[in-house]
């Protein structure tokens, strides 16, 4: 109860710390350029902007230097993360993945064309792939299990998405197809309803 308190109040005043720091005559307003910002904005809106990775606006901004190192460091670290665009590109690639099962799944069934089946597979996997690769990031950190369990569960998630991709070719390819199972699988009770 107590520690929670004091997390709430140091929470508060961190908060408070940063909005006096970018709100209008603040600190930042004071030694940032004034066309920078527009002059109706919120206070974090204006942190965002001053704390990009450019060389020009450290110069002109003296914030980083007005917040502790903690929480410096931490905005530098997402900020150029976000900067260098790879986890973006990536995040649109799975919402485009995502997104395209929409008419992957009915072209699979109706068509029962190989190449769209081919194309759902490795849209499958790759979905299946990066869901368990989240998984594997949150439950499996090094710190917390060591540095050894997160390598190992990572080879082994490569080697389940490689054999399910080649398991799922084989069935496209020697068997009866995707679409083809999935329709077998949806007439295994009705035979049994028809002679009851």
């Amino acid at each position: 109860m107590n520690l929670s308190r004091v997390a709430n109040i140091t929470i508060f005043r961190k908060v408070r710390q940063l909005e006096t720091l970018v709100k209008p005559g603040g600190l930042l307003m004071r030694s940032c350029n004034s066309a920078q910002f527009p002059k109706s904005t919120s206070s974090l809106t204006n942190l965002n902007r001053c704390v990009l990775p450019n060389t020009n606006n450290y110069a002109k901004c003296r914030i980083l230097s007005k917040l502790p190192a903690q929480s410096t460091v931490s905005m530098i670290q997402s900020r150029a993360a976000s900067a260098q665009g790879d986890h973006v590109r990536l995040w649109v690639i799975e919402r485009i993945v995502t997104a395209s099962f929409l008419s992957l799944i009915p072209a699979a069934l109706l068509f029962e064309s190989k190449f769209v089946e081919i194309v759902l597979a490795a849209a499958v996997v790759m979905h299946t792939h990066w869901g368990l690769e989240a998984i594997i990031l949150d439950y499996a950190r090094p710190i917390v299990v060591g540095t050894l369990v997160p390598k190992v569960a990572f080879l082994l998630l490569n080697l389940v998405s490689a054999a399910t991709l080649a398991g799922l070719l084989v069935l496209i390819y020697n068997g009866p197809g995707l679409a083809k199972t999935i329709k077998y699988g949806w007439e295994i009770g009705k035979d049994r309803r028809r002679t009851d």
